[in-house]
């Protein structure tokens, strides 16, 4: 019998060592972490680590750290509480970059830097993730990745990714890409779009639709 429990033993170790998180297994915020590092399970969930200020590098410059959005900490602009109601927030970002979040209609909107103008949403009813993740370059901010929830009772379970350009004074951001978030490594997919367009993209075109994300 001896034999037999080794040769057991060796086939369970080799499975053990062998099995990994999948990276785009969980439906979460920008919060399903397919970057070069191993996410942590609660981060499998956008594109996001669950851990503010969490850090992970892709090479070539370009690396990710996360921060969490909680509106329970972030100031109120301004706010209507009347038919058609909707509020401001300004949030806490990354190295004084300010999220400004705005909801009206049960949708939200996220713009970093500074207010763009432009309320740029999905067409659903829908929440935000409480992970935001920022795309660097050499340490230097500019863009970021978020997720929407589709919470309308219509609707499947949907999620969709947001990649948006990080403004500045009398250079407001926009969004460069919305990514459905059942698609094939999503959230590597934001990554590859930020790193690739977001650096002087230009506002006026119409952002990237990939799949079932607007």
């Amino acid at each position: 019998m001896r034999l037999p429990l080794l040769a057991l033993f060796a086939t369970l170790a080799v499975a053990g060592c062998s099995s990994e998180p999948d990276p785009d297994g969980a439906d979460g915020t920008a919060d399903d972490t397919s970057a070069s590092h191993t996410a942590s399970p609660a981060a499998q969930a956008t594109g996001v680590e669950d851990t503010p200020d969490g850090e992970s590098s892709s090479g070539k410059g370009y690396t990710s750290s996360y921060t969490k959005l909680d509106l329970d900490k972030c100031r109120v602009l301004d706010k209507s509480t009347g038919e058609g109601s909707w509020i401001e927030f300004r949030c806490p970002g990354l190295q004084d970059i300010p999220l400004f979040v705005s909801e009206g209609d049960g949708r939200f909107d996220v713009d970093a830097g500074i207010k763009n103008g432009d309320f740029a949403t999905i067409s659903a009813f829908n929440e935000i993730g409480d992970t935001i993740e920022w795309r660097l370059r050499d340490g230097k901010p500019f863009a970021v990745i978020f997720r929407y929830r589709d919470v309308s009772m219509e609707s499947a379970p949907r999620s969709v990714l947001a990649v948006e350009t990080i403004g500045s004074d009398g250079v407001p951001g926009c969004r460069v890409a919305q990514i459905d978030g059942s698609t094939s490594s999503a959230n590597q997919r934001a990554r590859e779009i930020a790193d690739s367009e977001a650096i002087g993209f230009d506002c006026g075109k119409e952002p990237q639709y990939i799949g079932d994300a607007r």
